[in-house]
């Protein structure tokens, strides 16, 4: 039976427990975008910690990265890190040219954020001065967003390690913001800057507190999505989805106020649970004028609120969004209700998502076939993060195997960070 202390629970019948990361280490991979199994489908990149390692304070610690045989179990470190976080560890994975290579981030001896490209003994080859957060289909470009600036504006998201005291938290660089990486020669250059997005948005408008973020290329290279984030001053985030060309060109805005976690349908569509409520409420948060103090109780009730009323109210859903054309249309409502993170099968129809952690502490793993409209719950399992630090949380964050019959999830049981791999190869049909 699933409880908040992180055991799982639930286990739908037609899906197995395949593995779990030995008892008593702790060990997570990070977000939902990227697949931690290797080329071959052997073992799994991971991030091994203290086990007291279990606050925000902990992340300037040196972490290893490993690779984890689920079939016996062993750890085998390969490299080592001074640039992760509990959401999205190091960026840690295989570079997708089956060469079994491997890229992460960590700290040079300057003490900035530095991309390694390493073999799969752990052999470094090549550094990338400012880091890696995607890698294109082809494998001979990346993208990544100014940790830094990260680091400054939303702790979660950046390495504590590349805190600067002498710079105050909401200070940004007008001119960075995604950076394309040559991965053949090491070379750089900043593809698109927050000034070039604040300047098509509200020319003029004070950029303290702004960055860009989560940077994803379409599964055939052609198109790329990132996020310009910032906290208003209701203190929620503002959100705009920005889609262009891989040279930076051809912006066009998706959705703005509230956008959250997405994956890529196809080559032209993107999945994303976004707010839709005309450009009135997103002006007035862009403009702060929520934070007025006749407005601000009313904006102080309505978060209190919550379930299927408020989404509707609302129209907060899933969308599939057509890059395009921002043609959008809801997708899986209303089973699918809920703010996940998706990950979209490319040999069959369905995907993994997931849920926050309910009223008594429980997340579910859940799998949705969108061409049947059809709902799978795999598994309930318990929230067992014991920090108080919400940055500290751990989702499931589920990704898919390389033949997309498994599925590697993130959780903590009684404060240790473990991974677990279900088969679900009965359910969605492949083997």
């Amino acid at each position: 039976m699933a409880d908040r202390n992180g055991p799982i629970g639930a286990l739908n019948p037609s899906a197995r427990l395949a593995a779990h990361t030995p008892a008593g280490e702790n060990i997570f991979f990070g977000f939902h975008d990227i697949s931690p199994w290797s080329p071959d489908g052997s073992r799994l990149l991971c991030l091994r910690l203290n086990p007291e390692w279990q606050s925000m304070a902990d992340t300037a610690q040196t972490a290893e990265i490993c690779l984890w045989n689920p079939d016996d179990g062993l750890l085998t470190p390969v490299g080592k890190t001074e640039c992760w976080n509990f959401q999205q560890a190091a960026r840690q994975q295989w570079l997708p040219d089956g060469s079994g290579r491997i890229a992460y981030n960590r700290l040079d001896n300057a003490g900035s954020c530095t991309g390694i490209i390493a073999n799969p003994d752990g052999e470094v080859t090549r550094h990338i001065k400012g880091g890696i957060y995607a890698i294109s289909p082809c494998a001979t470009w990346a993208l990544a967003p100014d940790f830094e600036t990260l680091t400054r504006n939303w702790p979660a998201y950046g390495y504590a390690s590349l805190t600067d005291p002498e710079k105050p938290s909401g200070q940004g660089n007008i001119d960075a913001g995604i950076t394309r990486i040559d991965l053949r020669n090491g070379e750089a250059s900043t593809l698109i800057s927050l000034a070039d997005v604040i300047e098509r948005w509200k020319p003029g408008l004070p950029t303290d507190g702004h960055f860009l973020t989560h940077p994803s290329i379409s599964p055939s290279g052609q198109r790329i999505v990132f996020l310009h984030r910032f906290f208003a001053e209701d203190e929620g985030s503002f959100t705009r989805l920005i889609s262009c060309d891989p040279q930076g060109r051809n912006m066009a805005v998706l959705a703005e106020e509230k956008v959250s976690h997405f994956d890529w349908l196809d080559d032209d569509t993107l999945l994303v649970w976004a707010r839709y409520t005309g450009g009135g409420l997103a002006a007035m948060r862009a403009s702060g004028r929520l934070n007025s103090p006749w407005l601000r109780p009313v904006v102080n009730l309505a978060r209190k609120f919550s379930g299927r009323w408020k989404k509707r109210v609302l129209a907060e859903s899933y969308f599939a969004v057509d890059v395009d054309t921002g043609r959008r249309e809801k997708f899986g409502w209303p089973s699918l209700d809920v703010d996940g993170h998706p990950m979209v099968a490319r040999s069959h129809d369905w995907l993994v998502t997931d849920t926050y952690p309910d009223k008594r502490g429980l997340m579910s793993l859940i799998l949705w076939n969108h061409s049947r409209n059809l709902r799978e719950d795999i598994a309930r399992i318990g929230d067992g993060v014991l920090s108080t630090d919400s940055d500290a949380k751990c989702d499931l964050h589920p990704r898919w195997n390389r033949i997309e019959n498994q599925i590697a999830v993130d959780h903590c049981v009684a404060g240790i960070r473990r991974i677990s791999i279900f088969d679900v190869s009965r359910i969605v049909g492949a083997s």
